[in-house]
């Protein structure tokens, strides 16, 4: 695996800030995988998101903590490709300013969540929760380097430097 540098987090800001949704990819209790599109905001590499209280991705995480996540940038033509995959953890928030941190983030990159919010001032909103995902493996693919490019890193010990 290859070391996490400043063209490398570049990259991943573009994704990350180029899409509105991701694929995130918890564990069931039976251990079979469940995917589903999850809004998202972010900031460097650790993401945050708000998902229902009482929903399955809730249900999951409370039992385990593991997360696969696929985010793509938009693109017109396969050779404009670019996106990146995540294994990581996800940590429901609790501390009260982490909960408004992750509000703010949401709400300035999904300003929709205004209309649908009945009391945004109250943290987590009614009837959701907030997560943080930590990424510790990342694979960018590239597709304007070539068919299937994709790099690799470890990010156990390097997020926590960004």
């Amino acid at each position: 695996m290859q070391q996490l540098d400043s063209t490398t987090l570049e990259l991943a800001a573009k994704i990350l800030g180029a899409a509105r949704e991701l694929t995130l990819a918890t564990v069931r209790a039976d251990g079979s995988p469940h995917a589903s599109t999850v809004n998202f905001a972010c900031e460097d590499l650790i993401i945050y998101a708000a998902i229902s209280i009482d929903g399955g991705k809730a249900h999951d995480l409370g039992r385990d903590a593991r997360v696969a996540l696929t985010v793509n940038a938009p693109y017109d033509t396969w050779s404009e490709i670019q996106g990146m995959s995540i294994d990581g953890r996800a940590a429901f928030i609790t501390e009260p300013a982490e909960l408004s941190f992750a509000g703010a983030l949401l709400l300035h990159k999904l300003p929709d969540y205004a209309r649908i919010i009945t009391e945004p001032q109250v943290l987590p909103w009614p009837g959701m929760l907030f997560i943080r995902i930590t990424p510790q493996r990342l694979a960018l693919l590239d597709y304007t380097r070539g068919f299937g490019h994709t790099d690799t890193f470890d990010l156990h010990e390097a997020v926590h430097a960004v």
